[in-house]
């Protein structure tokens, strides 16, 4: 062993920090933790890896103990990066290992050059060629990959996704580490074997395609994600067309009775020129059964989000569920107007059909809300009879089809847009749905 310590650090820390930065960099925007706690567990992360190389390096008997030491190590590591970052488990895998797997081919083209370039310096692991070799393998393959991940850092960051998908794809890389593991550990010396380089063109092929897999994957998550976008803009579209309609009876509604209204004054001035005064009351109140003139329904200045109250306000007349809106939002609030319609839309729909599942109670929905100058917060109470059920990963199973409920799912990702918060809690016959969005 001629390597020294320096030679062994400097080599396991270009290997490591490019790849931990890679792992956390497509969730840069979903942090658990502030800043400086995020910093702190990157470095005991990067500490962990180097123990394990390092300990590898010097002191592990046999190959048997160095695959224990990097199992040890890479469980801590999966922990501390699960606890650091706000996303699914089976994405943050599916990453995680895809890179432990870049970061294999890595090392072993970096050795394979450093075989053909210093055949002898090669025979120690971690001589200051292979370090040199390290930086300039690691620009050629790695580079590329950092502009992979830049390119599909906003569809990973999302959270409009079927959560299914993720809990199985991290498989796919899972078997391509186990392919590396394999090569690199099961074959006797790891050192020797990769001073092959029919041995790393192989595994370069094999690297290439797997990676090919895996922007099919990411595609055919982005397309999932894309339709499912699109459902919640059309249910949202939906809804305002509902409620232009119901605009356009209301419209129809007041020009017939105007049309009428020359007609009954007509009719009621010939009541009070014979003074028959019962019959001019009796005549009012059937005026009053047949046009039951509805109240101009203003909740708030935000005319978008009034439509909607305003539409669910007669939805919950009809049903006889006791409607009470108390809520200060203004029209130029710093949120998007889609966004406000998918929020109230479907929370207010989940609670309509909550109250109309009901067969006996009473039935009442309760919104509340208020805007500051940089939070909006919003609270919506809703009567049930069945209280909603999740899945094994904390979200709703749809009343409507098999799987999580879209619509809730649609209120995380904005909330999510928002930096916000969003809790599901039931107190006695309530169900209550209490949002904070953060306005910048």
């Amino acid at each position: 062993m001629q390597f020294s310590l320096l030679e062994a650090a400097v080599f396991n820390l270009l290997r490591s920090i490019p790849l931990i930065f890679l792992a956390f960099y497509p969730f840069v925007d979903r942090k658990r933790f502030s800043a400086k706690i995020t910093t702190l567990i990157y470095e005991l992360i990067l500490a962990i890896w180097m123990i394990a190389s390092l300990y590898n390096a010097y002191f592990a008997p046999s190959t048997y103990y160095i695959v224990v030491a990097e199992l040890i190590g890479f469980i801590l590591i999966a922990v501390l990066y699960v606890a650091a970052l706000d996303a699914h488990p089976g994405k943050m895998l599916f990453f995680c290992f895809m890179l432990i797997n870049v970061g294999y081919m890595t090392t072993a083209s970096a050795k394979c050059l450093e075989g053909f370039l210093f055949p002898q310096m090669a025979l120690e692991r971690y001589r200051w060629t292979a370090s040199l070799c390290l930086l300039l393998v690691s620009i050629v393959i790695e580079l590329p990959v950092y502009r992979f991940m830049k390119w599909e850092k906003d569809n990973l960051s999302r959270d409009m996704q079927p959560g299914y998908v993720w809990q199985f794809s991290w498989l796919v890389p899972t078997t391509f580490y186990l392919i590396w593991a394999h090569e690199f550990y099961g074959t006797g010396n790891a050192l020797e074997w990769v001073l092959k380089p029919s041995n790393v063109f192989f595994l370069g092929i094999v690297n290439l395609a797997s990676f090919l897999i895996y922007y099919l994957i990411l595609r055919l998550i982005r397309e999932s994600a894309d339709y499912l976008r699109l459902r919640e803009e059309n249910h949202a579209l939906t809804l305002q067309i509902m409620q232009y309609d119901d605009l356009n009876q209301r419209i129809s509604a007041a020009r017939q009775g105007r049309h009428d209204l020359r007609h009954h004054i007509v009719t009621m001035e010939n009541y009070v020129k014979a003074g028959n005064i019962e019959e001019l009351k009796k005549y009012l109140d059937e005026i009053g059964e047949r046009y039951q003139l509805e109240e101009t329904l203003t909740y708030c200045s935000n005319t978008t989000v009034n439509g909607i109250l305003s539409y669910f306000s007669q939805e919950a007349s009809r049903d006889n569920i006791d409607y009470k809106v108390n809520l200060g939002i203004p029209e130029d609030v710093k949120i998007a107007k889609t966004d406000l319609s998918i929020l109230f839309g479907n929370l207010l729909e989940n609670a309509l059909e909550a109250c109309q599942r009901q067969r006996s109670g009473e039935r009442k929905i309760h919104v509340r809300g208020q805007t500051s100058q940089n939070t909006f917060a919003l609270a919506i109470d809703n009567t049930y009879e069945t209280e909603p059920q999740r899945d094994k990963m904390g979200k709703f199973r749809s009343m409507k089809h098999a799987g999580a409920g879209i619509g809730t799912e649609s209120v995380r990702d904005i909330v999510n847009r928002y930096d916000g918060v969003i809790e599901f809690e039931t107190k006695g016959d309530l169900f209550c749905v209490s949002v904070l969005l953060y306005l910048s």
